[in-house]
């Protein structure tokens, strides 16, 4: 195997790798990149036995050959490397050689053949999308996927579609047990997709989805058996799902919220960075009171200290008096779009909801506390 290869290119590519092969597993390959050249073409695969990825570049094939090469090490090489022209080359037992004029670095590669399967996706129904929208949606649900171990069927975004009308709608749906976010897009029409059940998708992988989604238009996405496919281009991300029933989120969204209370979403947002700045792992609770035009909030900390602040709103109605962690609040209205942020709310015992206009088929739900 030889190749020659621009270098911004080859970093561009191992850095999209990093974190599936930094992953640990019992498998010392799967730290490896796998090289394929053939043709006029260079193949980049990597693996953490529940992820895959696959990308199909140009390069300058000097003889076609495979080659498992230290991800890590070959991406530092490459990030350092002088020139604008990487060549890369095989030689005896299974040893890489990167060199230009001036440089030159030998690293132990491993055989190919060692290298796990990757499944096999000939039959997936693909999904078209706008990879901006995709993106969106991602972004509005990720921030509330369950971090912790212990509740595998919350430790990812439940993807799901529905019919709703004539059109067909795609959503996703994210909670970690005291807020819940859910976003709906609508899919182009004549799209034959359906995922009537819906899947669990880890929050590992959606993070490397992102990343899929930096550049492009367009993503056709797919599910078959127990995979998750997205394809941009000649990139390509299979990912294991997760096995469990996501919980039944509908029951989640309260279905009375007759209060409504509109903030100006930057003076809501500085507010909430100020309530924010006294909380601690002990002390996380904020009281909210929304009176007639105002709202004031009061964070106290016994360990450090209050503070309190008054914002001016539009609401009308009697006195409400919740306590919410504003992380909470911030995590949801820094990815929002809306000038304006509509808190919908009915007594302090029922979650609130969190939307704007211009943030259509969003909502964030979120749960006050007891302080």
């Amino acid at each position: 195997m030889q190749f020659k290869m621009n270098r911004k290119k080859l970093l561009d590519v191992l850095n999209l790798v990093q974190a599936i092969t930094g992953k640990k597993t019992n498998f010392a390959i799967t730290s490896h990149v796998l090289l394929r050249a053939k043709k006029n073409v260079l193949d980049v695969i990597a693996t953490d036995l529940d992820m895959t990825f696959k990308g199909t570049y140009e390069a300058d094939i000097v003889e076609e050959g495979s080659n498992a090469v230290p991800s890590r090490k070959f991406f530092e090489i490459v990030k350092e490397f002088p020139s604008e022209e990487v060549i890369v080359e095989e030689l005896k037992n299974k040893w890489i050689y990167l060199h230009n004029n001036n440089v030159e670095y030998h690293l132990v590669g491993m055989e190919p053949d060692e290298f796990p399967q990757i499944p096999s996706i000939e039959a997936v129904k693909w999904c078209d999308l706008d990879a901006q929208m995709l993106k969106n949606m991602i972004e509005k649900t990720i921030y509330a996927v369950f971090s912790d171990q212990g509740r595998a069927q919350i430790a990812g975004v439940f993807l799901e579609t529905e019919n709703v009308g004539e059109n067909t709608v795609i959503r996703m749906v994210s909670t970690d047990g005291h807020r819940l976010s859910k976003v709906d897009s609508v899919i182009e029409q004549g799209t034959d997709f359906s995922l009537d059940h819906g899947i669990i998708i880890p929050r590992t992988a959606v993070v490397e989805i992102l990343k899929l989604l930096e550049d492009g238009s367009r993503i056709a996405i797919g599910v078959q058996d127990k995979y998750f496919i997205a394809k941009k281009d000649s990139e390509t991300l299979i990912v294991s799902l997760i096995d469990g029933e996501f919980p039944d989120y509908k029951l989640v969204v309260p279905q009375k919220c007759e209060k409504k209370i509109i903030l100006q979403k930057d003076s809501f947002l500085m507010m909430l960075r100020r309530m924010s700045i006294l909380s601690s792992e002990k002390y996380r609770g904020v009281v909210f009171r929304f009176e007639k035009e105002k709202l004031e909030t009061i964070a106290t900390n016994p360990e450090i200290g209050e503070s309190r602040e008054i914002i001016p709103i539009t609401y009308g109605g009697p006195l409400i008096e919740l306590a919410f962690n504003p992380k909470y609040f911030l995590d949801t209205v820094t990815r929002m779009k809306s000038d304006q942020v509509v808190i919908a709310t009915q007594d302090e015992a029922t979650p609130c909801i969190v939307s704007g206009e211009g943030d259509p088929g969003f909502l964030s739900v979120i749960m006050p506390m007891t302080i």
